[in-house]
C-alpha cells in the first residue's frame, strides 16, 4: 500500500479550508475527505504519467529500419512545357 504524506494532506486541508470552505458552506471533514481524494488521485495520475513516459521512450529508441529512398525524377518534373529550345523560351533582354 502506498504511504501518504499525511502532513501535506493535512496542509492542504487547512488551506483549502481557510481560503475556499468556509465562503462555500463546506464543513472541515468535507473538505479533508476531498483532499485525501485529490492525493489518491495524483498518485495513481503519477504512475499512469511515469508508466506513459516510459512506453514514450521505448517507442523513440527503438532502432527503426531504414529504408533506401529511390527518386528518379522525370524530365518533366523538371521542366515545364515552355522549357524548350534555346534559353528555354525565356525572355533574353533584346
Amino acid at each position: 500500500m502506498k504511504r501518504f504524506d499525511l502532513r501535506q494532506i493535512m496542509r492542504d486541508a487547512h488551506r483549502t479550508y481557510k481560503y475556499v470552505g468556509k465562503k462555500q458552506g463546506k464543513t472541515f471533514g468535507e473538505v479533508l475527505k476531498s483532499t485525501w481524494k485529490l492525493a489518491k488521485l495524483n498518485v495513481t495520475m503519477q504512475e499512469e504519467l511515469a508508466r506513459q513516459q516510459e512506453e514514450r521512450n521505448n517507442k523513440m529508441f527503438t532502432p527503426v529500419k531504414a529504408e533506401k529512398v529511390t527518386f528518379k525524377a522525370e524530365w518533366s518534373d523538371c521542366y515545364n512545357s515552355n522549357s524548350r529550345g534555346y534559353l528555354g523560351s525565356q525572355y533574353c533582354g533584346d
